[in-house]
C-alpha cells in the first residue's frame, strides 16, 4: 500500500444495535477494565483496555465508537464489543456501524502566512480570527472536510469518511499553497 500523504490519528464511527440496553445494568455488571454509567449523558463509557479505544453506549442500542486511528483494528475493537455483548446476554441481530469522521494530519513543510493563504483562498471558504484561534479554517467546496492550517505548515483534516477523502482534501490545499503563495 502507497504512504498517504496524511497520517489518520482518530476514527470516529457510529453503530446501532437495533435494540434498547439497559446500560446502568451493564456498566454496573461488567468487569472491563472500564465501565461506567454516566447518567449527565445518559451513556455507559466502556473501554476494553485502560487507555484503548472508547465505546459510548445508549440506551437506544445506537453507540459511537472512537480514539482508535486504524481501520482494522476499529473493526476488531468492534467485534469485541458485539461478541462482548453477547457474552452478557444481551440479544440483538444485523447491528451497523459506519465511520462519520475521520481526522488526520498534514504538513504543507514550510511556514505559511495565513492572513495571505486566506485571502488567496478566499475569505468566503475560510475564517481566521487569531485571537479565538490559532489556525485558518478552511472549508472548500469541493469536499466536505474541513482543513485547520497552522502558520508551521501543519494541518489538521477533519470531517471526511476515509483516509483517502482526508488526503484528496489535503492534497488539493497542498496545490493551491503552491499556486498562490
Amino acid at each position: 500500500m502507497d504512504e498517504l500523504a496524511v497520517d489518520v490519528v482518530n476514527i470516529a464511527a457510529v453503530g446501532d444495535l437495533g435494540v434498547e440496553v439497559d446500560i446502568e445494568q451493564l456498566a454496573s455488571d461488567s468487569e472491563l477494565p472500564v465501565a461506567n454509567y454516566d447518567p449527565e449523558y445518559n451513556a455507559a463509557f466502556l473501554r476494553f483496555e485502560e487507555d484503548g479505544e472508547l465505546v459510548i453506549l445508549y440506551t437506544s442500542g445506537k453507540y459511537i465508537l472512537r480514539g482508535g486511528d486504524d481501520f482494522d483494528k476499529m473493526h476488531q475493537v468492534n467485534d469485541r464489543f458485539l461478541s462482548y455483548l453477547t457474552e452478557m446476554g444481551l440479544d440483538f441481530s444485523n447491528p451497523s456501524l459506519e465511520v462519520k469522521n475521520v481526522v488526520s494530519v498534514g504538513n504543507l513543510e514550510k511556514d505559511i502566512e495565513l492572513n495571505a493563504l486566506m485571502i488567496a483562498l478566499g475569505l468566503e471558504d475560510t475564517e481566521y480570527e487569531p485571537e479565538q484561534f490559532p489556525g485558518l479554517i478552511y472549508r472548500p467546496d469541493s469536499t466536505r472536510c474541513v482543513l485547520l492550517i497552522f502558520a508551521s505548515g501543519k494541518v489538521v483534516v477533519t470531517g471526511g469518511r476515509t483516509a483517502n477523502e482526508d488526503e484528496e482534501a489535503f492534497l488539493h490545499l497542498q496545490s493551491k499553497v503552491d499556486e498562490l503563495l
